[in-house]
């Protein structure tokens, strides 16, 4: 007799073939672009790391999601699949390679194997929000060479524009705002109060999950040219180069939770580019010209390896959104679907909880208030979940959080 059980049975044989499928399909190929500067003719070095860059883009690119939801429409059900996966890559191929303005490029095609999750667990794919704040250059006079008095707050800038572009983040610009009162010793500089850094309350401020700060160490010439810079040896060393003016970018990024104030990740950039320019040219730092200079070609590619960097690096990080009202069982968060949040969506909430250390310096902990809300609206920049019973009954407020893993 052919019954209602044998309809599930074929339905759900019939979902998971269709499963394999796209899991099949989804571990073929991946491709994705890589650029890296040669430096000393030596291109087989940079070969090795632009591939490295594009094989983090093709992970990035495979931690993607196809959605589920399971709806009646006349009568009729419809299923579609959600499949979240990450990936490990195997048989990278490179099926083009050039180079222009000592910059190799090249496309590679990887295969994926997915995998369920995050090695963390983590298996969300929510758009988390940073802010940047401004980049201090350490010597400010090395401004001087280009009229780059601009750089602190445009490189910043760009660097948002650039996590925009790749689409793994939502950045914001907050270049306005300068983290580190002692650049030297930065990321472990002191503020006033004797705090390390004010992250927790720029997080909170802001409203956004993560903070990305740095300070430029070097914009310096390698054979300064300049009158007040010169000694001997630099000076017959800027005439053997005349034709080659190179010119510094050291850069260090600091990546921060914004609800603790931990420092989650930090790297250090350090190339150099051909001020192929005048002297007393006025480029300021994000003009037109400025990015047509070998020098701004080689900016350009430390900002796209910083934003592939630091979306890889919060791939797999969890997902929190503060809790900014509560209305009996409902309660709003301050994520929307610009972060990727859908109806359906199911959080588990966490109590915020002010500590103090040793310094007496406050310090943020989260903890699991075993406690799940399901998203019944979604706006932009908000959405709005329901409790199983009242707010006031589980003791739910402000500035408590939700996670999702």
């Amino acid at each position: 007799m052919w019954t209602s059980r044998n309809v599930f049975s074929t339905l759900l044989i019939t979902l998971t073939v269709s499963v394999l499928s796209i899991t099949s399909a989804f571990a073929t190929t991946i491709q994705a672009q890589g650029d890296a500067i040669i430096y000393n003719n030596d291109v087989a070095d940079a070969r090795y790391r632009a591939t490295e860059q594009a094989i983090k883009q093709a992970t990035l690119q495979a931690s993607s999601r196809l959605s589920v939801t399971e709806s009646l429409t006349n009568g009729q059900s419809a299923s579609q699949l959600r499949l979240q996966a990450a990936g490990k890559t195997q048989n990278t191929r490179i099926l083009s390679e050039s180079v222009e303005d000592n910059i190799l490029s090249l496309v590679v095609e990887v295969d994926i194997t997915p995998e369920s999750m995050c090695d963390n667990g983590a298996s969300n794919l929510y758009r988390k929000s940073v802010a940047i704040t401004s980049f201090e250059l350490q010597t400010p006079q090395q401004a001087r060479l280009g009229a780059l008095y601009n750089i602190s707050r445009e490189l910043p800038k760009s660097l948002a524009q650039e996590i925009n572009r790749q689409g793994y983040l939502k950045a914001l610009s907050a270049t306005n705002i300068s983290v580190y009162p002692d650049l030297i010793n930065a990321p472990t500089s002191t503020n006033y109060d004797g705090s390390l850094t004010n992250i927790t309350r720029l997080g909170e401020d802001l409203g956004v999950q993560y903070v990305i700060s740095g300070v430029i160490r070097d914009i310096g010439e390698i054979y300064p040219k300049h009158p007040d810079q010169k000694t001997p040896l630099n000076n017959l060393l800027s005439w053997a180069k005349k034709e080659d003016q190179q010119r510094k970018m050291v850069l260090d990024l600091y990546v921060y939770d914004g609800f603790s104030g931990a420092l989650i990740f930090e790297h250090h950039y350090d190339e150099s580019g051909e001020w192929d320019t005048d002297e007393s040219d006025k480029v300021r730092f994000g003009s037109g010209k400025f990015w047509t200079l070998n020098y701004g070609k080689v900016v350009a590619q430390i900002l796209k390896g910083s934003a592939i960097d630091t979306s890889e690096q919060l791939r797999c990080q969890p997902f929190v959104a503060n809790i900014f009202r509560t209305e009996g069982n409902l309660i709003h968060l301050s994520a929307g679907s610009l972060a990727g949040i859908k109806k359906g969506d199911q959080f588990r909430v966490y109590r915020r909880y002010e500590i103090y250390n040793q310094l007496q310096n406050t310090q943020t902990q989260l903890n699991n208030a075993n406690i799940n809300v399901t998203i019944t609206q979604v706006q932009p920049n908000f959405a709005i979940g329901e409790l199983s019973v009242d707010a006031k009954i589980l003791n739910v407020q402000q500035q408590d959080v939700v996670i999702a893993w």
